[in-house]
C-alpha cells in the first residue's frame, strides 16, 4: 500500500507515528512546501527571540524522524490539488503521484486582509518558520525601531511582548473591544491586557487599519481609525505584522467532490474539509487532519479548530485508521494558552450559548467556568499564582512528556499555565457530569481535576514551606 501525506506539521507527524505502530511495511510519501523537517508551530515567538534550541524547535528529531519511520520525505514540493477519482495528488509543475490512501494535513494559511499597502517591504505575517526568521533578521538589522501588529489574537500578543522585550516600540491594533477576542470575554480580557499595557505595549482596541504607507518600497506608517468614525491617526512603523487569522487550505479539494464544512441553514462554508469520527472525508480513501479540516468536538458538533493539540490528536486518529484500525476520535476540545510573561491566559470549550457562569480566584488565578444545562461547557483563566511548586503527588504530572517539559520551562511565568490548560482540557471532556453544590465547592477550592475523576482531585500545585520545598500530602 502507498500512503501519500500532504503537509508536514503536527498532524502529519502524529499520523506517521500512529501508522507505523500498526503498519511497518507500507510505503509513505510525505510532501511539504517548506524545506524544514516538522517543527513546533507554537514556538515562533521563541524563534524571533532566539531562545529556543534546534532540538526543541524540531521536536520530532529533525530529519532522523523520517529515517526512523521510513518515510520518503520530499521537502519544497508543493501539492496544489488532488484528483480523488484517479487517486493522484498533483504537484506544482504538473507532476502527479498516485496513492492508495491519502492524508490531507496541509494546515492553514495566514489571511491577508485587502488593506492598501500590504505589498510594502517590512510587512509580513507571523505564522510559520520563514515568517519568524524574517522578523528576527529585520529586528537584528537595526533598521526596525517601531512595529505595528494588526490583530490581538494569541500570535499577536505573544509577538507584541517578545518585540517589546527586544527593545521595540510596539502598537497592537484590534478591531474588537478586547484582546484575545476568541479566547476571553470582555471582563477577563480587560484583566489580561492591563499588565501588557503596564509593560509599555500600546493597545488600540475598537480600531481598524485603513492603509499602510511608505516610501521607497518600505512601510513607514499605519493609518488607523476608531470604529464608526472617519478620524484617522497614524502610527509610525518600520515593520508591520499581520496577525489577522488563518484559513484552511481547502483549495486542495476545490475541483473534487470532497465535501467542505458548510452551514446547512445558509449554505456558507464555515470551516475546513469535513471529516467523520475516523478522520475520513466524504471519500473514504482520503483522510484529513489538523487545521485543514473540521472535525467532531467533544460535544459532537463539527467545528474548525486550528490548534496544535487538536492537530496532534486528529493526526494520530487518522494514522491508526489509514493503517486499517477502526479508532474513533473521542472529540476535539479547543483549549489554548497564551505564552506571555507579564501575565498569562487560557481558555477552552464553548462560551457562546452558555446559560450561566461563575468566577472565582484560586492561588492568584482568576477562573471563569461556563455552564450549559448544569454541565461545564467552557472555561477561561487569567493570571498565575506565585509561591507554588509542582505537586509531585498529582498523577496528571506523571506523564513523561509533561514532566520533562515542566522541568525545563515551568519556571518561566509565561509558560506555566499551559499545564493548567491541559488540566482544564481533561475535566471539560467530562461534560455530562452535573456541577452540583459539593462539586462546585471542590472546584473553588482548587480541586479542578475533580470534574474528571474525584479520586484524582489532588491540586496540580503544592504550597511551599518556609524553606521553599513542597509540603507533603
Amino acid at each position: 500500500m502507498r500512503v501519500v501525506i500532504v503537509g508536514n506539521g503536527p498532524a502529519s507527524a502524529s499520523a506517521v507515528e500512529a501508522f507505523r505502530q500498526v503498519d511497518k511495511d507500507s510505503e509513505i510519501i510525505l510532501f511539504s512546501d517548506e524545506e524544514f523537517p516538522t517543527y513546533a508551530p507554537n514556538c515562533m515567538e521563541n524563534v524571533i527571540r532566539g531562545d529556543i534550541s534546534q532540538e526543541a524547535l524540531f521536536y520530532k528529531g529533525g530529519l532522523s524522524f523520517y529515517e526512523r519511520h521510513r518515510v520518503d520525505f520530499r521537502p519544497k514540493k508543493e501539492v496544489v490539488s488532488i484528483d480523488n477519482r484517479r487517486k493522484v495528488v498533483i504537484l506544482r509543475g504538473g507532476e502527479e503521484v498516485a496513492y492508495d490512501k491519502c492524508l490531507l494535513a496541509a494546515g492553514a494559511y495566514s489571511f491577508i486582509p485587502p488593506i492598501p499597502g500590504v505589498e510594502l517591504g517590512g510587512v509580513t505575517t507571523a505564522k510559520n518558520l520563514y515568517d519568524a526568521q524574517r522578523i528576527r533578521s529585520w529586528v537584528l538589522s537595526g533598521k526596525v525601531r517601531s512595529v505595528v501588529i494588526v490583530g490581538a489574537g494569541p500570535i499577536g500578543v505573544e509577538d507584541a511582548e517578545t518585540l517589546k522585550h527586544m527593545g521595540l516600540e510596539v502598537h497592537v491594533v484590534e478591531f474588537f473591544d478586547r484582546v484575545l477576542p476568541r479566547m476571553l470575554d470582555k471582563f477577563m480580557a480587560d484583566r489580561y491586557s492591563k499588565p501588557l499595557e503596564e509593560e509599555g505595549i500600546h493597545l488600540h482596541l475598537n480600531h481598524q487599519v485603513v492603509a499602510l504607507h511608505g516610501e521607497d518600497g518600505w512601510v513607514e506608517a499605519v493609518e488607523i481609525r476608531p470604529n464608526g468614525t472617519d478620524r484617522s491617526k497614524f502610527l509610525r512603523a518600520d515593520m508591520v505584522i499581520l496577525s489577522t487569522g488563518v484559513r484552511p487550505r481547502t483549495g486542495l479539494v476545490a475541483d473534487t467532490d470532497i465535501k467542505l464544512h458548510v452551514d446547512e441553514a445558509t449554505g456558507r462554508v464555515v470551516g475546513g474539509i469535513l471529516v467523520n469520527e475516523y478522520q475520513q472525508t466524504s471519500d473514504p480513501e482520503v483522510y484529513a487532519a489538523g487545521d485543514i479540516c473540521s472535525g467532531l468536538d467533544a460535544w459532537g458538533n463539527h467545528r474548525w479548530i486550528a490548534l496544535f493539540p487538536a492537530a496532534q490528536q486528529s493526526g494520530a486518529i487518522a494514522g491508526y485508521n489509514i493503517a486499517g484500525l477502526k479508532v474513533k476520535n473521542p472529540g476535539l476540545v479547543d483549549y489554548n494558552a497564551v505564552k506571555t510573561r507579564a501575565v498569562t491566559a487560557g481558555s477552552g470549550g464553548i462560551f457562546e450559548g452558555a446559560e450561566e457562569s461563575f468566577t472565582f480566584e484560586w492561588e492568584g488565578k482568576l477562573v471563569k467556568v461556563f455552564l450549559k444545562e448544569g454541565s461545564v461547557c467552557g472555561y477561561q483563566f487569567v493570571g498565575l499564582g506565585r509561591g507554588r511548586s509542582l505537586n509531585p503527588k498529582n498523577l496528571f504530572l506523571k506523564d513523561v512528556y509533561i514532566r520533562s517539559w515542566s522541568e525545563k520551562v515551568l519556571r518561566d511565568r509565561g509558560l506555566g499555565l499551559e499545564a493548567s490548560g491541559v488540566l482544564f482540557h481533561h475535566f471539560i471532556r467530562f461534560r455530562e457530569r452535573k456541577v452540583e453544590k459539593e462539586l462546585l465547592r471542590a472546584i473553588k477550592a482548587g480541586m479542578l481535576r475533580s470534574l474528571a475523576n474525584p479520586a484524582l482531585e489532588v491540586p496540580i500545585y503544592a504550597p511551599l514551606t518556609r524553606h521553599g520545598t513542597a509540603l507533603s500530602w
